[in-house]
């Protein structure tokens, strides 16, 4: 058996001493090159998530008062606003407080209208700002057609809705305001 003292077996040694030190020196920055490869991924999916929660449309704030007269007041506002541009009147408008839930009292009010004019201000109450929940709707007829005189058929609308107090809970209901 032949020793390695003869220096045939040096160069195979000699290359794979270099090559164990390659490899480790290629190591380090391919090691660094995986991590940052993950960091990338991770990025790319945070950026993928804001551009889907910047994609969706702002939230419609909720009606809203510091107080209960505020809110009836905004409350009343609101649907005087909606029913300018349709065949509605508002009758009146009230503030419930809920026992329950102070800070998110019942807004109720009774409104008068063709058809189509209470369905565009429920369509646009649901839907616009400020955003209110509603509760509870009955519709029913307050007068019928009369073809003869053009007269066209009058539904009653009482509508329940709910409202946001920001402030301080009210320590009484406010009167509601009527139309004479």
């Amino acid at each position: 058996m032949r020793r390695f003292a003869d220096g045939a077996a040096r160069p195979v040694l000699v290359r794979l001493a270099a090559f164990g030190l390659l490899l480790a020196v290629g190591a380090g920055p391919v090691s660094l090159a995986l991590d940052a490869a993950g960091e990338i991924d991770a990025a790319r999916e945070r950026l993928d998530k804001a551009r889907e929660v910047a994609a969706r449309p702002a939230a419609v704030p909720p009606l809203s008062a510091p107080d209960g007269g505020a809110l009836a007041a905004a409350f009343r506002d609101r649907l005087d606003a909606l029913a300018a541009g349709r065949a509605v009147v508002v009758d009146a408008a009230a503030l419930e407080v809920d026992p329950a839930r102070p800070d998110l009292p019942r807004l109720r009010a009774t409104l008068r209208g063709t058809g189509a004019g209470l369905h565009g201000l429920m369509q646009a109450l649901e839907t616009g700002g400020p955003l209110m929940a509603v509760e509870e709707a009955d519709l029913g007829l307050d007068r019928p057609a009369d073809a003869e005189i053009g007269r066209p058929t009058v539904m009653r609308l009482a509508l329940t809705v709910r409202g946001v107090i920001a402030g301080k809970v009210p320590d009484k209901i406010p009167e509601p305001r009527r139309i004479p």
